[in-house]
């Protein structure tokens, strides 16, 4: 049989997200347990659940935004694990996945915390970054509950393992066919006990902008269901 590749695309550690309880560096480990190629991690920006304070300046903030990464990805290179970085931003009520960018990116652009939807889109695709709506009907029952923003993103997460009802996974399907979006999925992984999905693939992905095209011109092989 032809070898696959496993990957998460969706994942929170406890240094960047309040509302995670496992580290960055044990999130690598346990997704090397479970016969992951790789993760994404995934923390929540300022304008979310951040674990960071919001009273330290923009540069420190930053530094303790990304050090569940860090930790994920040193991990990572000891254990044979792919580890890319991402971060998930909350507008006006809605979850956006940021790829594509890094670090330094965020360093030299805070004033992304003061943009409107449109000029976040705009600002985050001129700088060759890649943005997927996250899980879009949580806690919304009906296509009419969610406001379309086809526009300002460049896939939907059809999948999300922290999904608790069928319903919001099956109504982000219709949501991506009725607006023709590429699709993806992933855990939304915050705890150990919390379920594993993610992307199978046909080949690895080396770097962030590999994810990225996979998910564009549709060539993830398959979304593992919750």
């Amino acid at each position: 049989m032809m070898k696959t590749y496993k990957y998460d695309t969706h994942v929170h550690t406890k240094e960047g997200s309040a509302c995670a309880d496992i580290s960055g560096s044990r999130q690598a480990r346990l997704y090397k347990e479970l016969g992951y190629d790789g993760i994404i991690i995934t923390d929540h920006f300022y304008n979310g659940n951040t674990a960071v304070s919001r009273k330290l300046p923009w540069e420190q903030w930053v530094n303790g935004f990304i050090k569940g990464y860090e930790e994920a990805y040193e991990e990572g290179k000891k254990i044979g694990l792919s580890v890319f970085f991402g971060w998930e931003e909350s507008i006006k009520g809605m979850d956006f996945l940021i790829y594509g960018l890094n670090k330094d990116w965020l360093l030299k652009n805070r004033d992304i915390l003061g943009m409107d939807i449109a000029e976040h889109y705009n600002k985050i695709k001129n700088d060759g970054g890649f943005i997927v709506h996250a899980h879009p009907f949580r806690k919304r029952y009906l296509l009419e509950d969610v406001r379309p923003t086809p526009e300002f993103e460049d896939a939907v997460e059809i999948i999300n393992g922290g999904n608790r009802e069928a319903i919001y996974n099956k109504l982000a399907g219709e949501y991506a066919m009725q607006w023709h979006k590429p699709v993806t999925g992933g855990s939304d992984a915050h705890h150990k006990k919390d379920k594993h999905i993610g992307i199978v693939l046909d080949s690895p992905i080396n770097n962030i902008k590999e994810y990225c095209d996979v998910v564009r011109e549709g060539k993830i092989t398959k979304i593992l269901d919750c």
